[in-house]
């Protein structure tokens, strides 16, 4: 991974002037996902998220067995903690034609809070009419998707605590300068960064998923002789798109490096 270091480096001198510091433009980390404890399967949770609100549908069992679902529409000040009212909702039975929206009553019976307590975890606590009910739970993976592709990517990275000096990079945003290339066979996983037809990283490993994000975890060494751990989280692949972030962390040459990306997929 040093090469990278050096590449990004390389062109920062090149594009100090046009580089200017970017803002986060998105709230949170996406909530959205199906919600459940792999446990307890047979019940579970939908988080739609639009900026600050998520609106979530709980599908659970009422107290006689029958399936029933509850609806709230939460609010966060923090993107770590969402709270709203929570409702029962009936309605017209799904045979009846024509369907009458005036027939369906939203009751309030308590209220919802979810807290995000990683990409991947979070904690759900509610109360219907006095019953208080909290569970910690994890997103549900519906497939492992594919993100093959090559995409052309801007960059953000730092690296701090170099043995050498010189290998350390201040927290930079790129722009369109690396292309991120990723082949992929069930969950085995390539992925290749280079910028200007250099390759500063390539990465081997297995891909895990958690609903919509993935992660691959690796051990690597390069012809520089440099060792260590990298990662790549929050993987998440769109028809147009690729983001992600990545961290490195060098055993024997100190080297620290975090980031995060996103790409346009190329045109085939």
């Amino acid at each position: 991974m040093k090469p990278l270091r050096q590449t990004a480096l390389a062109l920062l001198t090149a594009f100090s002037l046009l580089s200017s510091p970017v803002g986060a433009t998105s709230f949170s980390t996406d909530q959205s996902d199906l919600w459940y404890i792999v446990a307890e399967s047979g019940w579970g949770m939908q988080l739609v998220q639009r900026g600050n609100v998520i609106f979530a549908t709980l599908f659970v069992y009422g107290q006689n067995g029958t399936p029933t679902w509850y609806v709230a529409t939460m609010s966060s000040a923090d993107g770590l903690t969402w709270t709203g009212d929570l409702y029962a909702t009936t309605g017209p039975w799904f045979g009846t034609v024509p369907f009458d929206p005036a027939n369906v009553v939203a009751t309030k019976v308590g209220t919802m809070t979810w807290t995000a307590q990683s990409v991947d975890t979070g904690n759900v606590s509610y109360s219907v009419n006095g019953v208080a009910v909290s569970k910690n739970v994890v997103r549900q993976t519906l497939i492992v998707d594919d993100y093959s592709g090559t995409y052309l990517a801007a960059l953000h990275v730092g690296t701090t605590g170099c043995t050498s000096p010189a290998d350390n990079l201040p927290a930079t945003d790129f722009p369109i300068l690396f292309t991120i290339t990723i082949t992929q066979s069930g969950q085995s996983v390539a992925i290749t960064f280079s910028a200007q037809g250099m390759v500063g990283l390539t990465i081997t490993g297995t891909l895990s998923q958690s609903g919509q994000f993935g992660t691959v975890l690796v051990t690597y060494s390069d012809s520089t002789g440099e060792l260590g751990n990298a990662s790549i989280t929050n993987l998440n692949v769109q028809q147009n798109s690729l983001t992600g972030s990545f961290t490195q962390n060098s055993t024997n040459r100190g080297c620290q490096s975090i980031g995060r990306f996103a790409g346009m997929r190329a045109q085939p």
